[in-house]
């Protein structure tokens, strides 16, 4: 019998244990919300005004690119703005402020705050289990932060949220997913309509008018896409520097599948793709692999345009880590992604509900 039958029986074997604990899941998270919306659990408030970006499912569906498009639209307003993470997966406990003169600081404060502080050094940028007590520190240590903006923080509900905006990935409706772990959905589908605004991330399918069945919140369209390609040593390269260029790929990211899709959309030549687990770190074994492969393409190949390329939450996990000098000789670049509106009525929903004074005046 192969693997793959293998792992088709193993899995209806295991479907009753499934559906057992996703219904026991399903009824504590029905529970909670129904906790959190009777007052009967404490939300606690922050004495600014807070704008919470999450999802209703587990993996990736662009969250922080809109994060990051949210930051430039306020900051351009004139907002002074902060930044909010868990920070997944660090070594740390508890609020930290994120820095880059530490050694190897995604490990320290988690891959996404590490790639806010990189495009934004300027910027307030904590993690904490504690969304609460991590903005008690941030405002305490920036008094004139005038907004916050919490990534990956929808089903936090201990702390309060002025404007909560849920990101759906047209590629994975949620509408046909299952509650987790008989699916991806970290909650029931109807608790959508908790959010203030829904942003449809349509990725590489703007071309597409996809129906939906959501109906109360207003509802914006995004695109997703290649912005340019980046290191941190260097000024950012336009994306035409990489057409028609061969490329090796590597990300340990939830869907490589768009990174493929963005690469292939520049257009560059991929001659292979190497996938690691979500927010992976990588080993010195990892990288002493990934450049034997790159110089193996360069020389058997006789590629000499040859570029080593990775997404920018992997090139923030790399950040000065302990085995990046195994890299350092190689054409290395991140394809840094944007979203953006598809048009101005699609903006103008995200700045009807934009609407907060300047605390202090400024304009």
């Amino acid at each position: 019998m192969g693997k793959a039958r293998w792992r088709r029986l193993g899995w209806h074997l295991l479907f009753p244990v499934r559906l057992v604990v996703g219904l026991l899941y399903g009824m504590l998270i029905t529970l909670r919300n129904f906790l959190y919306n009777k007052r009967l659990l404490p939300i606690y408030r922050l004495p600014r005004p807070v704008i919470s970006i999450g999802n209703l499912s587990l993996g990736g569906t662009g969250k922080t690119p809109f994060t990051l498009y949210l930051m430039e639209y306020l900051r351009a307003q004139g907002y002074k703005v902060g930044y909010i993470s868990r920070g997944y997966r660090r070594q740390t406990k508890g609020p930290q402020e994120v820095r880059l003169d530490l050694s190897h600081p995604a490990a320290l404060f988690g891959d996404e705050a590490t790639q806010v502080k990189l495009r934004y050094p300027d910027l307030p940028t904590f993690v904490g289990e504690d969304r609460y007590l991590a903005g008690q520190k941030l405002i305490e240590k920036y008094p004139d932060t005038q907004i916050i903006l919490l990534d990956d923080a929808f089903q936090h509900r201990r702390l309060h949220r002025d404007i909560d905006i849920l990101l759906i990935d047209l590629a994975k409706p949620p509408w046909k997913d299952w509650l987790f772990p008989l699916g991806t959905l970290r909650e029931p589908l109807g608790s959508y309509q908790r959010a203030h605004l829904l942003i449809l991330n349509q990725k590489h399918t703007a071309e597409k008018k996809v129906s939906t069945p959501f109906r109360h919140p207003p509802i914006a369209r995004f695109v997703y896409e290649p912005q340019d390609l980046w290191h941190p040593n260097e000024e950012p390269k336009p994306l035409q520097w990489l057409q028609y260029k061969p490329v090796l790929a590597f990300c340990g990211i939830a869907e490589p599948e768009s990174f493929q899709l963005a690469i292939q959309s520049i257009p560059a030549y991929l001659t292979a793709l190497l996938i690691y687990p979500d927010h992976y770190f990588y080993t010195e074994q990892d990288l002493v692999k990934i450049r034997r492969e790159f110089r193996r393409f360069k020389k058997k190949l006789s590629m000499k345009d040859l570029v080593l390329l990775t997404t920018e939450k992997d090139l923030a996990r790399l950040y000065q880590s302990p085995h990046i000098h195994l890299l350092e000789e190689l054409p290395l670049y991140a394809l840094r992604i944007q979203m953006r509106p598809l048009s101005p009525e699609e903006e103008a929903k995200l700045q009807k509900l934009i609407t907060f004074a300047p605390a202090y005046g400024n304009t």
